[in-house]
């Protein structure tokens, strides 16, 4: 009888060692001299031209990055106009 009370608790006691996947919440642009801005997640979706936000509406133009890092340039679809975010 106690092996089967001990059984049943570890059932309840087993835990999932999977990691979980990180959800991303931010990108970044880089604004030169190896300074970063964070950004809020760009919804990019593409594979030929680089994923690209205008600060204002008049303001300058930036790549999107997933990471801080010039290797992670995220891409969007050709012929689409940077996405107008205010900081």
């Amino acid at each position: 009888m106690l092996a089967i009370i001990f059984a049943i608790g570890l059932t309840f006691a087993s835990v999932n060692s999977e990691p979980k996947p990180e959800v991303q919440t931010a990108d970044f642009i880089y604004l030169g001299n190896d300074n970063w801005q964070s950004i809020p997640e760009q919804e990019c979706q593409g594979t030929e031209e680089n994923c690209r936000v205008q600060i204002g509406a008049a303001g300058p133009v930036y790549d999107v990055y997933d990471e801080m890092d010039l290797s992670t340039v995220k891409l969007s679809p050709p012929g689409q106009a940077p996405t107008v975010i205010n900081l």
